[in-house]
């Protein structure tokens, strides 16, 4: 799949791929945390998908925008990723 605009979701097939594979979950990271990461993040959740930020997951040349997006929104850690794989 080819993402084009700052949402992973626009104009993308991102959504039936994931509802095809029984989907629920999508844990997002990625660069341009103001941008791509926060309009990935809104457009799954208006999708009816459960987003969650990668802690440690997300960059931007701006530090404050990382911070102001991973407020007041799900986050996990990788660590927690990798224990609940194994289960």
């Amino acid at each position: 799949m080819t993402k084009e605009y700052s949402n992973a979701f626009w104009k993308t097939e991102l959504d039936q791929i994931l509802i095809s594979h029984g989907v629920e979950l999508v844990i997002i990271s990625g660069f341009a945390a103001e941008h791509c990461v926060l309009f990935t993040y809104n457009g799954a959740k208006e999708r009816g998908f459960e987003p969650i930020l990668l802690q440690q997951g997300i960059l931007s040349s701006n530090n404050d925008a990382i911070v102001s997006t991973y407020r007041e929104r799900n986050m996990i850690s990788y660590p927690a990723i990798k224990y609940l794989a194994n289960k």
